[in-house]
């Protein structure tokens, strides 16, 4: 098939298809050597992107802002403003949105408690401006936001009306006297039910109200944590090391899907520099392994070559022919590698990564392209010494 299209391109090529086929064992073991390199670049770039699709998907799901800033949970913790002001200052941070936390009780209209969870607190304005999730929308003074895990497990339907409390006292296990008033639904003082609707969003296990929500059944509180987007064109493990930076001689905890992300690149990052001396020593095998193939192909038809030139055959196009035969060896070899090394790096990034969750499969066509390019050039820088060679016995 290769020979007949080749066959179109004039009778220089041809005469190198049919050489590459004249001795099939000597060209196979060539072919094979740089075959064996290339499938192990292949698949280590397509693992690798493999793994970082997958990853960052799997980080976005569960961390949907890009930077927390926190002061961890110990009693009365509150986040210093200044913390907040410092983080927003630095370069590629885009948004910065203080955050509320207060536990509540979750109560059907007639009363019944559904669960008492530890409700987060975000203006709705900032919460739509740092949030990466695309459902995070509908936060009101009347409505909470529940994740749809969430939802699903305490039995709530997007709009359902309920009523957020405080939780029973910790003492004697009772509700408080406001509790216990506030039937009509309205906001009095803290600690009264507030009537709220229920919004499912597609978010992790969290439950959002408005500060002004958990102000009127828990009381005013402070922030205590702090969400980070960054801009859509800064560098993640650049802004990333920029706010380590600024909060260096801070008490806080600094977590997110961009730390996490930053961490999981390096690793990559690592595995892919593995890739580059691996195409360094796939490069290496091709030269020398198609040198010693066209020099002695060449000593072998030393007088085929003279006959061809007798006939007419340039000395050009007799290096040609040698430069076309290397460029098939190499070529070939790298095509089959490149599948296989595909088909590989899918299987093992699906036995790698399938506990993590759904598996994206990537084609890392940059990558597979550098590693053809870098083949034909191999096999074109083979075959210049044994071109010059055949140029000058025939």
């Amino acid at each position: 098939g290769v020979g007949r299209l080749l066959g179109r391109a004039g009778p220089t090529a041809a005469l190198a298809a049919a050489n590459t086929v004249r001795n099939p064992r000597r060209t196979a073991a060539t072919s094979s050597a740089l075959l064996i390199g290339v499938t192990l670049v292949a698949m280590m770039s397509t693992g690798a992107a493999s793994a970082r699709t997958t990853l960052s998907e799997e980080l976005a799901a569960q961390y949907p802002v890009d930077l927390a800033i926190s002061v961890g949970s110990g009693p009365g913790a509150a986040l210093d403003p200044g913390v907040l002001r410092t983080v927003g200052a630095v370069g590629g941070v885009a948004e910065v949105a203080p955050v509320r936390r207060g536990a509540v009780e979750l109560r059907h209209t007639d009363g019944g408690t559904l669960t008492t969870w530890d409700a987060t607190a975000v203006e709705p304005a900032a919460l739509t401006a740092v949030l990466r999730a695309s459902g995070a929308t509908g936060l009101a003074d009347d409505t909470v936001l529940v994740g749809a895990d969430l939802a699903g497990a305490w039995g709530l339907a997007d709009g359902q009306e309920i009523r957020v409390a405080a939780p029973p006292a910790a003492d004697d296990g009772t509700a408080s006297a406001a509790d216990d008033a506030a039937g009509d639904g309205t906001a009095g003082g803290a600690g009264d039910a507030v009537a709220a609707r229920v919004v499912v969003a597609d978010l992790p296990d969290v439950l959002l109200l408005t500060p002004a929500t958990l102000a009127a059944v828990a009381g005013p509180s402070e922030p205590v944590e702090g969400w980070v987007r960054f801009a859509e064109d800064a560098s993640a493990a650049v802004v990333v090391a920029d706010v380590q930076d600024a909060l260096s001689d801070v008490p806080v905890i600094v977590a997110g899907a961009a730390l996490e992300r930053v961490r999981f690149e390096q690793v990559i990052d690592t595995l892919l520099a593995v890739v580059v001396g691996l195409l360094g020593a796939a490069v290496v095998i091709a030269v020398i392994g198609v040198a010693n193939t066209l020099s002695l192909s060449v000593l072998e038809r030393r007088r085929e070559s003279a006959t061809l030139r007798a006939l007419g055959l340039t000395r050009g196009r007799l290096r040609g022919s040698l430069a076309i035969e290397g460029v098939l060896i190499a070529g070939i070899g790298a095509a089959v590698g490149a599948v296989l090394g595909l088909l590989y790096g899918w299987a093992g990034a699906a036995t790698v990564l399938g506990a993590v969750g759904a598996v994206t499969f990537e084609v890392p066509w940059r990558d597979l392209g550098l590693v053809l390019v870098v083949a034909v050039a191999a096999g074109l820088l083979a075959s210049v010494l044994p071109g010059r060679a055949a140029a000058r016995t025939s």
